[in-house]
């Protein structure tokens, strides 16, 4: 069977998947806490079409509340238009004003040139009605901004100024399908009424956590229906996970998944007690008794002394052995602790990477490509472990790499964006902190400066890492 195409297929929708649950955290909680969402996106722009939108109003500064309808299509945010003069179009329904159109005045400043000056039919004046004269080196380019669908007899023309904006979300499909996003009103302005700045610091602490934590629980989710398929670890019998081809374990017979009973003679409950033994007979033979399925076998290894420190005398991997799980209570429980294992790992990564306790090729962060060249050998593997064998020999033992990697994958994602760099979710908690602590903000303008700084490095980075995987792809072999 070809999987390359299957590969594909799966990296697309389960990488999709993993950044939309991580948005759709952020989503929902801004709803339950009424933070204003202006869209919520299917996939990244630009837009393929906006599939519903829900019912907005504007309340306007002469106490008006204007109603904007579904099919109303704003091409920027709202709060470009707080607190400027406009001229609006509106239908009477029954009680209320519908929204037809919106009018404004953009103005655009052009340097004069000597070898092409610019020309302007229009006349600029001030309140008072006195005409203003252009600027000697630049001067103020009018141009008229009409935003939906004026032509409609019976509508009421008037202009006022928009005090508060709640347009309600619209949800957008796009064309580039990995994920999605949130566009939060007032994400980065303080100033704008019903906004994410203008909420308080634990409304906003709520929404940049809920990311990560969907992706946490995501990740509890799938390690539960792992440890209910594959069975539960049981700490007091060992497992090979893994033998390398051409060692003293392969030679001898060994195989993946046995469960080594005794060795020597001696009961085996620990994997420690069974590296005490192996390498406490180096280059002499140790008699195994291991359980394979319903059989159990007994098996003659030596462990060689010359072998390099990280094959291993035996050329074997091991841990708990896998025993059917009794019930979905004790697979959460499972579920939760491969979470909680892999996100201390991730947290104390760095600095075993420092202490030189792992290995720069081991901590090496990858791009798409390196996700990809990955997923490719986990569905490549799944798809071998179920094909039919010939009736001479044992039936295969299913894999489940493509769903340890579903797993691994939304947990790093919630992780990473905890991090406490700018422009992540972590950076931005940092940033709210000082409020709750000392009572103060941060700056927004200096806080937005810092996000769009460290935007620009992360994109550096990520750069850096894609060229990376192609140049010096990382080699990853799973067991």
């Amino acid at each position: 069977m070809n999987t390359s195409l299957l590969s594909g297929l799966i990296f697309i929708v389960v990488f999709a998947g993993v950044v939309f649950i991580h948005e759709f955290g952020h989503f929902i909680v801004a709803r339950l806490l009424k933070v204003e969402v202006e869209e919520f996106g299917f996939g990244f722009p630009p837009r393929a079409l906006t599939f519903w939108r829900e019912k907005g109003h504007l309340f306007l500064r002469s106490g008006k509340r204007v109603e904007i309808p579904r099919q109303f299509n704003m091409p920027f945010e709202w709060s470009r238009l707080l607190d400027r003069e406009l001229a609006f179009t509106a239908d009477p329904m029954e009680d209320k004003l519908v929204l037809r159109s919106i009018e404004m005045t953009e103005y655009d400043e052009k340097k004069r040139s000597a070898a092409n000056p610019i020309k302007s039919d229009h006349v600029l004046v001030d309140q008072t009605g006195n005409v203003v004269q252009p600027q000697k080196d630049s001067e103020r380019v009018a141009v008229k901004v009409v935003i939906g669908d004026q032509k409609q007899s019976g509508s009421e023309k008037f202009t006022d100024f928009i005090r508060e904006a709640h347009p309600g979300t619209a949800f957008t499909l796009n064309w580039l399908p990995i994920g999605g996003f949130v566009r939060p009103m007032g994400e980065n302005d303080p100033g704008i009424p019903g906004g994410l700045a203008a909420s308080s610091p634990w409304t906003r602490l709520s929404v940049l956590f809920a990311g990560p934590v969907m992706n946490l629980l995501l990740g509890m989710i799938v390690f539960s229906v792992l440890f209910y398929q594959m069975g539960v670890p049981d700490y007091n019998q060992v497992q090979i996970n893994d033998v390398m081809a051409g060692s003293p374990a392969q030679m001898a017979g060994i195989q993946v998944n046995d469960v080594i009973l005794t060795a020597n003679g001696a009961a085996i409950t620990d994997p420690a007690q069974l590296h005490d033994i192996i390498y406490a007979n180096l280059d002499k033979p140790i008699v195994f008794t291991v359980r394979r399925g319903a059989e159990t076998v007994e098996l003659t290894a030596t462990p060689s002394s010359t072998r390099p420190k990280n094959q291993g005398a035996l050329g074997i991997s091991m841990g708990p052995a896998l025993v059917r799980s009794g019930s979905i209570t004790e697979s959460l429980k499972y579920g939760t602790l491969a979470v909680y294992a892999q996100t201390r790992g991730l947290i104390l990564l760095p600095a075993q990477m420092l202490r030189g306790q792992t290995s720069p090729e081991e901590g090496r962060v990858i791009s798409l490509k390196g996700i990809y060249d990955i997923f490719g050998q986990a569905v490549s593997r799944d798809v071998q472990s179920r094909e039919p064998v010939s009736s001479s020999s044992p039936p295969q033992t299913p894999t489940f790499f493509t769903l340890q990697l579903i797993g691994a994958l939304t947990i790093s994602l919630g992780v990473l964006n905890l991090f406490p760099f700018p422009a992540l979710d972590g950076g931005r908690i940092i940033f709210a902190l000082p409020e709750i602590i000392f009572r103060r903000r941060v700056p927004p303008q200096f806080e937005n400066i810092v996000h769009a700084v460290g935007m620009a490095v992360l994109l550096i980075f990520m750069i850096y890492v894609n060229v990376m995987d192609f140049v010096n792809p990382a080699v990853v072999n799973l067991p």
